[in-house]
């Protein structure tokens, strides 16, 4: 029952369907037995408050005495942090939790991410170790967290299915909660569509991330570069990376962009340096704000542990709103300030709580707190809340020259003339004075 899990358990349950949720940590469980959510999405509380104890029941392992027809597996699938190789021990440990309940002619869904082969190759055996007919689908998921409840029932479902009658029983299923059903002819097919799906994202952010990088080096302006280049012109449709209106070059977070592209590259048999360099580019600009930030306190001869550093936009995005923490670039900063030394950290964020700030190593603040005196801030993810911001007036209260990096171009028509501090992005950066 994590984020795919419970959203659609939610979804099931609000279209009539009786829903079994199995979760295993202890505190996660009491919560979702009390029908109320684990993380922050857009609904989820109302539809687990209302179907908690009617259509949805929360419990610690399969319940014996249910009848059960179909099983969903939608665990994680981790890639290591060093070989970037998957991790399936969680979808063994599921089928393993599977088996003692499994009935001849009952449906498992795989829905976790996996490489291709895996449902096949990997998950069938383990079934048929206990029944010989049993009906098996690969069904992504391909939901954005903050509007997952609203996909779930309007984006079209892959099916992958083991034979007619596996197909047959899938469709059935998610033909009640979405209008379109897509069937692919393998269950891998269905695998690699979800694959090709973010690593495609991840490679069209990365190019436009390139292009800021390359602005910003050349002193222009990425935001009037691309939008100059896109303007009316029938080949060139440049990458807007996640922000609405307009292009804003900015960072790649989310735990299904930092490891989908490196499951596909290890599963395809070919080099993949394409979607690798992509995914290199958009780790990299974590290490290209965190350098920057130490050349400006060299800079300023300014003391590391002394420096005020300030930090909003903590989940992986800000819009649609999450507080996921999972692959968030503001963690991954987090770590290269403070291998430099860098102790007065302050964090804020829209949504995150304050105690899951603290439990970072830093001080959960209010934007003005974090602000004031600062003489670094920066700004790491998009939620639509900033537009309401007196920028103008916060920056005032920060050390004079200090440095705001808005990694996401939020307040570039706001801040790109004042003089107080030093105003910097991904793709723009003042240009020094030059000779007429």
């Amino acid at each position: 029952m994590g984020f795919i899990g419970t959203t659609l358990a939610a979804v099931l349950a609000e279209a009539g369907f009786m829903v079994f949720g199995i979760e295993k940590d202890k505190e996660k469980l009491e919560q979702l037995k009390q029908g109320k959510p684990h993380f922050f999405e857009k609904g989820l509380s109302e539809i687990l408050s209302e179907q908690t104890g009617k259509k949805l029941h929360i419990f610690g392992e399969i319940p014996k005495d249910k009848k059960i027809d179909v099983f969903i597996i939608s665990v994680a699938t981790p890639v290591d942090k060093d070989t970037k190789k998957p991790n399936l021990e969680y979808v063994k440990k599921a089928i393993s939790d599977i088996k003692p309940h499994l009935k001849e002619k009952q449906l498992v869904v795989l829905r976790s991410t996996v490489p291709i082969g895996t449902t096949r190759d990997i998950v069938f055996p383990l079934l048929e170790e206990k029944c010989r007919n049993v009906y098996l689908s690969f069904c992504p998921e391909r939901t954005v967290e903050g509007k997952a409840l609203e996909e779930l029932k309007s984006l079209p479902q892959i099916i992958g299915a083991l034979n007619k009658e596996s197909m047959d029983l899938s469709v059935k299923l998610f033909s009640r909660i979405t209008p379109l059903i897509v069937k692919a002819s393998s269950l891998e097919t269905a695998e690699i569509i979800k694959l090709i799906n973010n690593s495609y994202r991840d490679f069209g952010f990365a190019y436009a991330n390139q292009v800021a990088l390359i602005c910003k080096n050349l002193s222009l302006d990425a935001k009037e570069v691309i939008d100059l280049a896109n303007y009316g012109y029938p080949r060139s449709n440049i990458q807007q990376p996640g922000f609405v209106g307009g292009f804003k070059p900015g960072f790649v977070g989310g735990v299904c962009l930092e490891k989908d592209p490196y499951i596909l590259i290890n599963c395809s048999g070919i080099d993949g340096g394409l979607i690798k360099a992509a995914r290199e580019l958009n780790e990299g600009l974590i290490k290209h704000v965190a350098e920057r930030v130490k050349e400006y306190i060299k800079e300023k001869k300014l003391s590391f542990a002394e420096t005020k550093v300030f930090i909003s936009g903590l989940a992986f995005k800000g819009y649609p709103a999450t507080n996921d923490l999972r692959g968030s670039p503001a963690i991954q900063l987090l770590d290269f300030l403070k291998k430099a030394q860098i102790k007065r950290i302050y964090g804020h964020d829209f949504v995150v709580e304050k105690k899951e700030i603290e439990n970072l190593g830093i001080k959960s603040c209010s934007m003005e707190e974090g602000l004031k005196d600062a003489d670094v801030a920066i700004f790491m993810n998009n939620h639509k809340k900033y537009q309401e911001l007196d920028i103008g007036r916060l920056v005032k209260t920060m050390k004079p020259g200090a440095l705001l990096f808005d990694g996401w171009q939020l307040f570039d028509n706001k801040l790109k003339s004042i003089e107080c501090i030093n105003y910097e992005s991904i793709g723009y950066k003042k240009k020094k004075n030059r000779l007429a």
